[in-house]
């Protein structure tokens, strides 16, 4: 099992290539090692890029992520590779060049190091597909890492990629940095470009407005840099966080008695650092939850249908694919037939509306901004739940009506807020050795001040250990 802060973080590595303690050719090497050492227990890569990294360490490109050992998440297109979104069915993409966040990346010095596992379709929780399997916790291997990003978050917790590029929908960001134990920022929807991963933006779908492309790393301070070179620029000088948005429409679940705690936690550490509660009225999450579930109905299903029809052009059929399952010949993964075949079911419970569904939420964006402003936040569980054992989370979140364990992670991308998440390592589970996750989010334009506050809850409820660098340690009994 792995404790992602017995590491340096990327900004530690950087400063020691630019102090001369390190060479890139070193640094490498280290974050080699460690991927050899995880992979065949973890599964969090899909392919690993050694000898070009190598040749890439040996003079690496100037710049503010000079010779940074990165991962890219399988579904960002990298030159000369292919893009299958763990799919045996559709036909994989072939990249002839880099997604623009990848290029961001390389022209600011970072060097891939490996590309990581996802679920079939980045449409689930955990992580697994029929392509490159399964995808396990670093902190507890019983358990999930979350999705879809969930092969980022076992190579950036186990110190086999300083920093990590993934994207999120409906949390698949932030629910692998809250498994995982490391920090992952969701930012505004187009503050990021998606030019050249998978699903490729689409105009014609509001759910793209859901979809944002961004860093998992091992601090907030990693992140706020990393944001910098995607967004190709820093955030906007911002006032410091004076505000913490409360109200009884903002309605969530903790199951387990650390989520709360740590959540409690991270207000407390806000309240001393000056930050006021602020009661307001909030958009209520039961009638966005509604609004989402319409237009993932009408909208992403049917999508994600034409999304898998084959080589030969045949489309995609639920009732045939669960007629080859009975023997033992399905050809998707388990989670993705369940969503695909909730479609008809939430349709049959949520029929029609989705005009006035999209209405909806974009009247709800403009009020939580308005509430926000520049200098406020909300805080809640990234999740409300531990990472659950394998094959359990799917069970809990791919169903119909709102599951209070998730309108906290959802919210953030229905109101295409920038959302951060923050573990909760003073808050950590004694009995599996897994941390919850502590969410904080802001208004678009408003990053400096979420990154600062995130800042202040990072110093009090997971705080590094007093030796960071030592090397990946057993967690704490």
């Amino acid at each position: 099992m792995a404790d992602p802060r017995s590491l340096p973080d990327a900004t530690e590595y950087l400063r020691r290539m630019r102090a001369g303690e390190q060479s890139a050719e070193a640094v490498l090497e280290e974050h080699l090692s460690r991927l050899a050492r995880f992979q065949p227990d973890l599964n969090g890569a899909t392919h690993v890029l050694a000898e070009q990294a190598r040749a890439e360490a040996r003079s690496p490109r100037p710049g503010p992520l000079s010779g940074l050992p990165v991962s890219i998440k399988e579904t960002f297109g990298i030159a000369g590779a292919s893009i299958t979104a763990g799919s045996r069915v559709r036909p994989p993409d072939y990249c002839e060049s880099d997604a623009e966040a990848v290029q961001r990346l390389r022209d600011a010095g970072a060097i891939v190091i490996a590309r990581s596992n996802v679920p079939e379709f980045v449409m689930a929780g955990e992580t697994d597909n029929p392509v490159y399997g399964r995808s396990s916790n670093p902190l507890n291997p019983d358990h999930t890492c979350g999705g879809s990003s969930g092969g980022e978050g076992v190579l950036v917790a186990t110190g086999s990629s300083a920093l990590g590029l993934g994207s999120d929908i409906l949390g698949s960001i932030r629910i692998p940095a809250a498994f995982c134990g490391v920090v992952g920022f969701k930012p505004a929807s187009a503050a990021v470009s998606k030019a050249g991963s998978w699903p490729s933006g689409d105009d014609d779908l509001f759910v793209d407005s859901w979809l944002a492309a961004g860093p998992l790393a091992r601090s907030v301070r990693d992140v706020r840099l990393a944001y910098g070179v995607l967004a190709g620029r820093d955030p906007d000088p911002g006032a410091a966080p004076v505000r913490a948005l409360t109200g009884s429409g903002f309605a969530w679940r903790a199951e387990h008695p650390s989520i709360a705690a740590a959540v409690a936690g991270a207000r407390a550490a806000l309240a001393a650092g000056g930050v006021e509660g602020d009661p307001r009225e909030l958009p209520d999450v039961r009638v966005l939850f509604k609004a989402m579930t319409r237009i993932l109905a009408h909208e992403l299903v049917p999508h994600l249908k034409v999304q898998l029809t084959d080589a030969e052009g045949r489309r995609f059929s639920v009732a045939a694919e669960l007629a080859r399952r009975m023997t033992g010949r399905g050809r998707i993964y388990p989670g993705l037939l369940q969503l695909l075949a909730l479609g008809p079911v939430l349709r049959t419970l949520f029929p029609g509306g989705v005009n006035r569904a999209r209405e909806t939420i974009l009247g709800a964006r403009t009020r939580i901004r308005a509430a926000l402003g520049s200098d406020a936040v909300l805080v809640a569980p990234t999740v409300g739940m531990l990472a659950p054992r394998h094959g359990a989370m799917n069970r809990q979140t791919l169903k119909p009506g709102v599951n209070y364990r998730m309108t906290a992670l959802t919210f953030c991308n229905i109101m295409d807020l920038p959302a951060i998440s923050v573990p909760a390592w003073r808050f950590r589970d004694s009995g599996t050795g897994l941390v919850p996750g502590v969410m904080l989010a802001a208004a678009p334009g408003a990053e400096d001040t979420l990154f600062r506050a995130a800042e202040i809850v990072e110093a009090s409820i997971g705080p590094a250990p007093a030796h960071p660098g030592a090397g990946i340690a057993e967690p704490a009994p």
